[in-house]
């Protein structure tokens, strides 16, 4: 697949910069040397036998860490064929609002993140959200806005789609989601979402060889998609970004209309389970179940899409999309060393124009593992590196948060 990304993230650990070179390092010189200092200093005295010692250190290292990612943003850069070399920067803020005790686990901790991308093909990608849980749990907001010009392979819709019938289409979008709700008894939030979707460009890019003639209509999915609805769930989960125990039950509609000032007309249903069990004490067990339906009037956009940093990882996200998709997963979460942790996780997923479509020869199975890098003890907040495999070729993903 022409699509698979070589990143290369610039995260300030000890590890990565132990042996580096002062004078190039552009960024903080003081916290090179300092790191450089307490990690010799850490070897002698682990030398001399004081574990303990050597343990605080870790521990003043990673406290030092945390506020650098609290203040700082991480730079990004990757390569794909899709957008040549992409640059980028990326920030999360996790906290707790309504008490002092950032360890106060009976508070949902809170995010807010930023992205910006920018590539030598002149495309751009930034979106900044916030999810926010306040009044003692009582209230919850999501809010994403995003503004992009960016790429993304095509190879048409439904389950038996080709590589061969890969294709470069070019996305200009600007999208608001905005979604509240109210803690109506102990376990249940009820709320409304709206979500606004203004499509400006979805046309294959010219500089790229042509694509199929199924393409050749692509512009008559340009338009604005207006839609509002209501979500219901019910939370049990310890923390709702990374979960030791507990679930987390889901159902969204919207509906998508020209009585709202959408170009199209179609509803959409979402439906989602998530269950987390802790054994031996270390262990974490999480489970997922997902389900997506459209009918009506979709543009190929907002079909249902496979695949990401989150589902199916493995998958080029889209690479198979359809108005329908089931989807489970299941992830093993496990402590390495120190604030690093790893995952192994598995997946199976289909979509089909309808329920009634589905066959056990369209089941796609996905696989891999990853890395954990725990930024803020507080809210339990990691930096995940993943590989997915679908059919034995792997995909790499670098964000924030756990997967689900």
């Amino acid at each position: 697949m022409k699509s698979n990304y070589y990143l290369i993230i610039l995260i300030f650990i000890p590890f990565s910069i132990v042996h580096a070179n002062i004078s190039d390092n552009p960024f903080d010189l003081t916290f090179t040397n300092y790191l450089i200092g307490d990690i010799e200093s850490d070897t002698i005295k682990k030398q001399e036998g004081d574990s303990t010692n050597f343990k605080g250190k870790l521990d003043h290292i990673n406290d030092f860490m945390e506020k650098f990612v609290k203040y700082s943003p991480l730079p990004v850069v990757s390569y794909s064929t899709e957008t040549d070399w992409l640059f980028g920067l990326t920030k999360i803020n996790a906290f707790r609002i309504g008490t002092k005790d950032q360890h106060d686990t009976t508070i949902q901790p809170s995010h807010i993140t930023a992205t910006a991308y920018l590539t030598l093909n002149k495309q751009y990608k930034v979106v900044l959200t916030s999810d926010l849980m306040f009044g003692h749990n009582k209230y919850e907001s999501y809010t994403e806005l995003l503004f992009m010009d960016f790429p993304n392979y095509y190879y048409g819709v439904g389950d038996e789609t080709k590589l061969s019938d890969e294709c470069l289409v070019e996305t200009e979008n600007f999208s608001i989601i905005q979604t509240f709700g109210y803690k109506i008894t102990k376990r249940w939030y009820i709320g409304m979402k709206y979500n606004f979707n203004k499509y400006n460009k979805v046309d294959t890019v010219p500089y790229i060889e042509p694509c199929n003639d199924d393409v050749s209509h692509l512009e008559e999915n340009e338009g604005l998609q207006s839609g509002i609805g209501i979500r219901v769930s019910r939370e049990t989960r310890d923390n709702r970004f990374n979960a030791k125990r507990g679930s987390f039950l889901f159902f969204e509609y919207l509906n998508y209309g020209k009585w709202i000032g959408s170009k199209f007309a179609y509803h959409s249903l979402i439906f989602e389970y998530r269950k987390y069990v802790t054994t031996l004490k270390w262990l974490t067990i999480a489970g997922q179940f997902y389900a997506e339906a459209k009918f009506g009037d979709v543009p190929i956009q907002s079909l249902a899409l496979m695949g990401g940093d989150n589902r199916m990882r493995g998958i080029y996200i889209g690479r198979f999309r359809d108005k329908t998709m089931l989807e489970t997963q299941v992830e093993l979460r496990f402590p390495i060393y120190w604030i690093f942790g790893g995952v192994v996780f598995t997946g199976l997923g289909e979509v089909a124009p309808d329920l009634g479509a589905y066959t056990w020869e369209g089941i796609k199975w996905t696989y891999g593992g990853g890395i954990r890098m725990n930024v803020n003890k507080a809210t339990r907040t990691n930096i995940r590196f993943d590989v997915g495999f679908f059919q034995h070729k792997p995909l790499f993903f670098f964000t924030f948060s756990e997967a689900f």
